[in-house]
């Protein structure tokens, strides 16, 4: 007695061999690619080696590089005192910015917000106070001794 084998069954498999074969070929390709990108590494640097562990590269933001901390700053000479999330919307308003989701928005609003905190790092900005409830930072410009702006 002879079985038959399901139909659906041998398509989905021979999608898969093929995908596999696709895939393989790609891989040989990378790592050629890789082996090329090493060795030329090696001879612009003989010090040079691979990183041990591998990360997805950065992507990148809505802004060009240091446009959030430039805003952060002048918004900060305009008004005096603002919390992170009109920072924020400041901001995005200036650029003409619109986030497709909830998240990219927050992401964004946690850009601001480091960028401050490293403007806290070397004293050019200073927290005035927290909201309790959701925990949202008041910024300010620091002053020196005279009253002048230290980010002038």
């Amino acid at each position: 007695m002879t079985t038959r084998t399901p139909r659906k069954l041998k398509q989905r498999r021979a999608e898969l061999a093929f995908e596999r074969h696709a895939l393989t070929s790609r891989l040989t390709e990378v790592e050629r690619e890789l082996q090329s990108l090493d060795y030329a590494l090696r001879v612009l640097d003989p010090e040079w080696a691979p990183p041990k562990k591998v990360a997805a590269p950065m992507k990148r933001g809505p802004l060009p590089r240091g446009a959030v901390a430039a805003g952060c700053l002048r918004f900060l000479r305009q008004r005096e005192v603002l919390w992170t999330p009109d920072l924020a919307q400041l901001i995005r308003d200036s650029n003409r910015l619109a986030f497709a989701t909830r998240k990219q928005a927050d992401d964004f609003a946690s850009s601001v917000a480091m960028a401050l905190r490293r403007y806290e790092r070397v004293g050019v900005v200073e927290a005035v106070e927290q909201d309790p409830k959701t925990r949202a930072i008041r910024w300010r410009l620091r002053k020196d001794g005279e009253g002048r702006l230290l980010a002038a």
